[in-house]
């Protein structure tokens, strides 16, 4: 699952956080996986905290977390190992943006199915 959110003063808007309830427990659904991406309106608009948040809200919910990291040279352009995240004051999405936020659906989409083969095995 990959959830955006806005940034709001460094964090994630809060309906993002409570309008989503956790998994049943023994339920198959707190054993997904999960990331996140954000936009902010400036630069320094608390991006990077808001994804830490928001995984921690992951955590509660009994997700696997899977950050992009910097395993993909486009997250070195990007430079947020935590998530997609873009400024939305400078506009449309750039292709560095765009690139990065496929590299970590991708990664998400190829971590869920090494989950699922592994229980089938």
């Amino acid at each position: 699952m990959l959830f955006g959110t806005p940034t709001r003063f460094g964090n994630p808007a809060g309906s993002g956080r409570s309008s989503t309830p956790p998994a049943p427990c023994g339920s198959k659904a707190g054993s997904r996986t999960r990331c996140a991406f954000t936009a902010s309106n400036t630069a320094h608009g608390g991006q990077e905290s808001t994804l830490l948040a928001l995984a921690n809200t992951f955590y509660h919910w009994g997700g696997i977390t899977v950050p992009p990291g910097y395993t993909d040279p486009v997250q070195f352009q990007s430079g947020n190992p935590y998530g997609a995240s873009h400024v939305a004051g400078d506009g449309p999405p750039g292709e560095v943006a765009l690139r990065a936020a496929r590299y970590q659906a991708r990664r998400v989409v190829e971590t869920a199915a090494l989950l699922k083969a592994g229980r089938a095995a």
